[in-house]
Formats: structure tokens, C-alpha cells, sequence
């Protein structure tokens, strides 16, 4: 029974260590620590032009898993939190995010493509055809991640309504 278990905390030693291995060579881990930057927010039929900042903090769950992000905003609407898992979705190329919004609101699912430094926010599969559809890209350089968000009303033409950036501090 003793070597069971002595085996049995080897295979999970060794699980979590592949794991940890496995995490930082994963696409995630771009946005892995604490960012702070600001953004506008445009003139647009879906927001009106203000300033916003926020924090974001991304960290691995403890067994490597997922990456977690937990972020705060400041906008002329006060301050809002939202907790973010990223997975790899069923295909193994791509991800899935779910975001869970501090202030009681429907929870929401949605996709991210990484195509090296660029990562694309879309809907959630099963809502790529309910118009309006919304989009963020994200792109990563040199400890900066610079942000668009758009949206469209038909599938081919796209409208900016916000853009900022965030910086890696630690």
C-alpha cells in the first residue's frame, strides 16, 4: 500500500512538473503577469468617446491548466471586475474564454485565436451568426499589448470603437 501511494505522488509529481513545463511554452503565456494601460472609447452607435483604464492580473491555475486573469476597469460608468479562464478548445489550436463579470451580469463564452504575437477575441462559436458581432485584437510586443475593438453588423465591414494599450509591469 505504502509504494501505491509513494507511486501514486511520483505520477503526480511528475504530472504537475510536465504541466508547468507545458505552460510556459503555451501561446498564453504572453499575457501572463500584471498590466496596466488605458484606452478610448470611441463615438460609434455601440459606445460613446471616454477614457478607461485598467489592471489586469494573469497567473496560472494551480496545476497549469488554465491561465486566469483577473481584471478591473475604470470607466464614467465607475469600476467594474471580471475574472477570465482561457483553455485550449476541443481542437487543441485554438481557445476558449469565459468571463465572469463582478457586477452580477450573464456571464459570457467566447473564442481566441493566436496567430503568434496577435490574439483575435470573436464570439463563441455558436453565435457567429447573431448580428451585431463583436471582436478584440490584441497584439503583443515588447511588454506592450496593443488593443482594437471592433464590431459588425454584417459579417464583412468592420467599425473601431476602442483603442488602447496595456503594459507588462512585473
Amino acid at each position: 500500500m505504502h509504494r501505491l501511494f509513494s507511486a501514486l505522488i511520483l505520477v503526480c509529481s511528475f504530472a504537475v512538473s510536465a504541466s508547468a513545463a507545458d505552460a510556459s511554452k503555451s501561446p498564453l503565456a504572453a499575457f501572463f503577469g500584471h498590466w496596466e494601460g488605458s484606452s478610448k472609447m470611441l463615438a460609434t452607435k455601440y459606445s460613446k468617446p471616454e477614457e478607461v483604464t485598467s489592471k489586469a492580473d494573469c497567473r496560472w491555475s494551480p496545476q497549469r491548466a488554465y491561465l486566469v486573469c483577473e481584471q478591473t476597469i475604470h470607466d464614467s460608468h465607475g469600476v467594474h471586475t471580471q475574472l477570465t479562464v482561457f483553455t485550449p478548445n476541443e481542437s487543441g489550436k485554438d481557445y476558449t474564454f469565459y468571463t465572469l463579470l463582478g457586477d452580477g451580469k450573464k456571464a459570457y463564452t467566447g473564442s481566441l485565436k493566436i496567430a503568434g504575437d496577435v490574439w483575435t477575441y470573436g464570439p463563441a462559436e455558436d453565435a457567429k451568426d447573431q448580428y451585431p458581432l463583436f471582436r478584440t485584437t490584441n497584439t503583443f510586443t515588447n511588454g506592450t499589448e496593443v488593443s482594437v475593438t471592433e464590431f459588425t453588423e454584417d459579417g464583412k465591414t468592420w467599425t473601431k470603437m476602442l483603442e488602447g494599450d496595456l503594459k507588462k509591469s512585473h
